[in-house]
């Protein structure tokens, strides 16, 4: 599936003066001048009439903006309500009836329960324009309010034409961008993702921003720079400066965490991109459980606005409304996240990672199958080896199989050192 803070100040105006008022008779004179020096107390004063009191002004008006207040809350919570509404999903099955307004709403298919589960694909760009930085796949369940997460890993080795054959490369080396990663994680589940998101770098900072920052338990110091040219002609630049422990990350310093590899000087994860993945999953479980303690809808609703504006999604806001929703509704304990499970290959001088089919195919189906019936391998196009290669530049010949049948392509790049 690439969600900023600031201290505002306001001065305190002070008046620079008081005026004083002033009173002064009215209709009478000042009765010591015109009678000095005159003994006669005979003559009577009439008594001067206190001033009216003045009428009670805003209670009306009050009245009226509580009015007009409460009608714009209803207005958008009615909003809300009208808009809301969960992705249109199993377009590609027939006879599939109109979608479910509800959840709880499901329409029974030959192959699916419509209104049961969402699959959503979600993909990290590189702001390199060249791979895929991140590549995840989920199942909503939205009978038990519970989401299952799965990475794939980037080294994935695909089944396709051009000679890097990692799924990272597919996005941008496919015919048709986003289809082409569609297609092929179809390829390799059995089943194609009902919707999907890509997300740039930029969105990723200012979702952590809204968030306020997220507290997270940095595994390693972090100090990595990267310097390119962009296929725009723009330079790009980022740098990750982050010291191990635990601390409140902003947005930048968040999607640094996410992205590191490796230090400059070849230090950081022992293990690589598995230990890379862990802290992906690590951190954002941490980003779920600040959401959830968050508790607050409007939040959550300017972070799935974020999103929308600054992704390419087929899901619209109210559909983004309908998981913030039912993502209210859950707990730390329904959201789990694993890592596809493959094996490490080298395959003319390359590294890449293998599908471990049998495993694989157990995640799919209590993971992430939305389909009534099994998958099994022959449903997929999982690009195989019969025997891992001999040495780390080897290449050999009818090794390589799919486990539906399909032709292989076997133009593997030939890494020159």
């Amino acid at each position: 599936m690439k969600v900023y803070g600031g201290n505002g100040h306001r001065g305190n105006n002070k008046d620079s003066g008081s005026a004083a008022r002033r009173s002064s008779g009215t209709g009478s004179n000042n009765i010591n001048n015109s009678q000095k020096g005159n003994n006669n107390t005979g003559a009577s004063r009439k008594k001067a009439e206190p001033p009216p009191e003045p009428k009670k002004k805003g209670g009306k008006g009050v009245l009226i903006a509580l009015l007009i207040i409460v009608a714009l809350i209803g207005g958008a919570y009615g909003y809300w309500v009208i808009t809301t509404r969960p992705p249109d999903v199993g377009n590609d099955l027939e006879n599939t009836g109109d979608q479910p307004d509800d959840a709880l709403e499901l329409i029974d298919t030959p192959t699916r329960e419509i209104g049961r589960y969402y699959t959503v694909l979600v993909v990290g760009e590189d702001q390199l324009e060249e791979n895929t930085d991140t590549i995840m796949l989920a199942r909503f369940d939205a009978v038990e309010k519970k989401v299952n997460i799965v990475s794939i890993p980037r080294d994935t080795v695909v089944n396709v034409p051009w000679k890097v054959k990692k799924i990272n490369t597919v996005y941008y080396n496919g015919d048709n961008g986003i289809d082409s990663l569609m297609d092929e994680v179809k390829n390799i589940t059995g089943f194609r993702p009902d919707n999907y998101v890509v997300v740039k770098t930029s969105v990723f900072e200012k979702v952590i921003d809204a968030l306020g920052g997220v507290w997270f338990d940095v595994p390693v110091d972090m100090d990595y720079g990267d310097y390119a040219l962009l296929n725009s002609g723009e330079s790009y630049e980022f740098t990750i400066n982050v010291k191990k422990g635990y601390q409140l990350l902003n947005g930048y310093d968040a999607l640094g965490v996410f992205r590191f590899r490796q230090n400059n000087d070849g230090t950081g994860y022992a293990m690589g991109d598995i230990e890379r993945l862990d802290t992906q999953h690590d951190l954002i479980m941490a980003i779920a459980e600040q959401a959830l303690k968050l508790n607050s809808i409007p939040k959550l609703y300017n972070m799935a606005q974020i999103v929308i504006e600054n992704s390419q999604t087929d899901l619209t806001i109210g559909n983004l409304q309908w998981y913030v929703q039912k993502f209210m509704q859950m707990s730390m304990d329904d959201i789990s996240i694993s890592t596809m499970p493959t094996v490490g290959s080298w395959i003319n001088g390359l590294s890449y990672v293998t599908i471990n089919v049998d495993e694989w195919m157990t995640v799919v189906n209590e993971e992430l199958n939305p389909m009534k019936y099994e998958i099994k391998p022959e449903n997929c196009a999982i690009m195989c080896q019969k025997s891992p290669e001999p040495t780390r530049d080897s290449l050999t010949p009818g090794n390589y199989y799919t486990t539906n049948g399909t032709e292989t392509y076997t133009n593997f790049y030939k890494y020159v050192k």
